[in-house]
């Protein structure tokens, strides 16, 4: 039988991750109070979701931070946590490929520090 404490384990120690994290860093919504003007995604493209993950009906999340460059790209990637380590690779692989409008200050773009969470679920079989 499945023990769902296991599975939840993971998902509490994310939530950790993400309340240990100084406030500046919780959120695009959060940068926009210190830059002005917080970064929006122009194109996010979702991570492969591999045939060997969903036969093996691996689904979590995987947190991670990054910045994001004056000229709109995603810098110094770094996983704050993850529920499945399978699905760290895909995640960073797609992140590399995502672009943003700049966060703004005083009308003149800057870099700023966004988390964002990626969600790997699985279709819903009995549809």
């Amino acid at each position: 039988m499945y023990n769902k404490t296991l599975r939840l384990s993971p998902i509490v120690a994310a939530i950790a991750a993400i309340a240990s994290l100084s406030p500046n860093l919780l959120n695009a919504q959060d940068v926009a109070s210190s830059a002005g003007q917080a970064p929006k995604a122009i194109s996010q493209l979702a991570p492969n979701y591999s045939y060997d993950l969903r036969h093996d009906e691996v689904q979590g999340q995987v947190v991670v931070s990054f910045t994001v460059t004056p000229a709109g790209d995603v810098a110094n990637a770094k996983v704050v946590s993850s529920t499945e380590g399978r699905l760290v690779k895909p995640t960073l692989a797609a992140l590399s490929k995502w672009t943003y409008s700049p966060a703004m200050k005083a009308g003149v773009p800057v870099a700023s520090k966004v988390l964002e969470t990626v969600n790997f679920t699985l279709p819903d079989s009995s549809q």
